[in-house]
């Protein structure tokens, strides 16, 4: 059977009369145990342990505020560590607090004794190290450190927001599950830090440390809220410490999204990681999560002035996928180097190619076809939209009508844009023949020959005015010059015809015409 405790106890002096606060439950130099099974309440006030210890091994429920002072203990004691501290207001320890496994229950957002509506403080003078700390109270609340602060054994957030301001959380339990929240899929239940605050967990093992992150709601008036989670993963068994904070707008903190190396053709504008590394020498993976819907789409990780200062430097190849909820993530391994701490999504350049220029002939369609290295695409644009199949895909055909330059245009989902430029080079499907030459050696129209320079084969024959053969050649590039077995021939008009096939196609065309021999 359980047993229930309603009591108050007092131990006053003048002294911790006037320079306390009251409280309804005030320890002024008792030993108090609670024994397994039992409950204690302290309804509508504070519990404040001034002298004394107090050993919790059962269910100690306060409506407002716990105070733990000077050198007194406030423990659930080593030999049954099953206590629980259920309060309704602040956490407020100036002395020494020694956990035994014991769980403290911030279960409420009403207002305690020294903090304002809607908030729960854990603050004091001294740094508590909770066994469990889990939030709790009405969904959504916030739970606000003045103080750092350490974890044992699991956070628990639940669906609330703990609130670092400038301070550390800093959980000791090396597991991997040493936080939780109720569902991991959801933005509620998150860690939000100011300046230099973070969330650190100690690693010990080569698996993912989940750190699940947001923007402090008490910014929410002017600022978009963003809840981003992110993974460490130590390289090393060897114990770490590894701290991070979500930050917003990160060009606001003179985080330039503007300026970046070459390699970087952009870094995401809305918010950025800070990561820390305050224990240990070794490397981990960095793993961001993300909405490109919200957030655009981002394809690498960028790091503020290393190697390069004052502007985001390229982290390497990234690895990609999903988890927590989000649709994309983006991994980068083995990484050593935390200083400076800015790390933010980002998108590298890409490189597109238009191909190589084209001859094309009347009536001809032919083929563009654009190498582009992202799959990243958000659009493509040929220009000019002339004698084209379709100007938005990679790969139109076209027919045109002239000579023509195409440039492609493609942007890419994270809004970098890349151009590249193609000529189609419009050739005669005839021959380019002259109907005069003059065979003296001048160097000057010596040799009456096709001038075409994409015939891929030909047949070329030339007949005098009686009918009679005096020139046949199948070489490319060959001509008359005017002579019939090495007799010049006299002035007078020939007929000449051509059977020939152009580069490109496979059709053969026949011709012929008449030139005048001149001298």
């Amino acid at each position: 059977m359980k047993r229930f405790l309603c009591f108050v106890v007092t131990f006053l002096t003048l002294q911790s009369v006037w320079s306390q606060p009251t409280s309804l439950f005030y320890n002024n130099g008792a030993s108090v145990y609670m024994m397994p099974g039992s409950y204690m309440i302290v309804n509508n006030d504070s519990l404040r342990n001034y002298k004394g210890s107090i050993q919790n091994a059962g269910d100690l429920r306060v409506a407002g505020d716990i105070y733990n002072d000077a050198t007194a203990t406030l423990t659930g004691g080593p030999v049954t560590p099953t206590g629980l501290y259920d309060i309704g207001g602040n956490w407020v320890n100036s002395g020494t607090f020694i956990s035994y496994k014991d769980s403290v229950l911030m279960n409420g957002d009403a207002r305690g004794s020294s903090g304002p509506s809607g908030a729960q403080f854990i603050t004091g003078n001294s740094v508590t190290t909770f066994y469990n700390l889990i939030l709790a109270g009405t969904s959504q609340s916030v739970k606000t450190q003045t103080i750092n602060a350490k974890v044992n054994g699991v956070l628990d957030l639940r669906d609330d927001e703990l609130a670092t301001q400038q301070y550390e959380m800093l959980v000791l339990n090396p597991s991997p599950a040493a936080i939780i929240k109720t569902n991991i899929n959801s933005d509620h239940g998150y860690v939000s830090s100011l300046t230099i605050g973070r969330l650190s967990r100690t690693t010990n093992t080569s698996i993912g440390y989940f750190y699940p992150l947001g923007i402090p709601s008490s910014i929410l008036a002017t600022d978009p809220f963003y809840y981003r989670p992110l993974d460490i993963t130590p390289t090393s068994t060897i114990t770490n410490v590894y701290g991070a904070r979500l930050v917003d707008s990160p060009s606001v903190d003179s985080y330039d999204v503007l300026k970046f190396d070459d390699t970087l053709c952009s870094v995401n504008p809305h918010y950025y990681h800070r990561l820390y590394h305050t224990q240990g020498g070794n490397s981990a993976a960095i793993k961001m999560y993300f909405d490109p819907t919200s957030d655009g789409y981002w394809t690498d990780m960028a790091h503020w002035g290393a190697p390069h200062a004052n502007e985001w430097n390229y982290m390497g190849q990234p690895s990609v996928g999903s988890g927590y909820g989000f649709t994309s993530s983006i991994e980068i391994p083995n990484w050593s180097n935390f200083n400076p701490y800015p790390f933010a999504l980002a998108s590298k350049k890409f490189y597109v190619d238009a191909g190589p220029n084209q001859n094309v002939y009347p009536n001809q369609t032919v083929s563009l076809n654009a190498t582009i290295s992202t799959v990243n695409i958000n659009s493509i644009e040929w220009t000019p939209d002339l004698y084209l199949s379709n100007n938005t895909v990679a790969d139109p055909t076209a027919t045109p009508a002239q000579t023509t330059q195409y440039i492609v245009t493609v942007t890419d989902k994270s809004g970098c844009t890349v151009r590249d430029s193609v000529s189609l080079i419009l050739l005669p499907d005839v021959l380019l023949i002259p109907t005069a030459f003059s065979p003296n050696n001048d160097g000057l129209n010596d040799l009456f020959r096709p001038l075409n320079k994409n015939i891929n084969k030909l047949v070329f024959q030339v007949y005098d005015r009686w009918g009679q053969k005096v020139y046949e050649t199948d070489v490319i590039g060959d001509g008359w010059d005017g002579t019939y077995k090495g007799m010049k021939q006299d002035i007078g008009v020939y007929v000449w015809q051509a059977e020939y096939q152009l580069q490109g196609l496979s059709k053969t065309f026949t011709a012929s015409g008449n030139v005048t021999l001149v001298k």
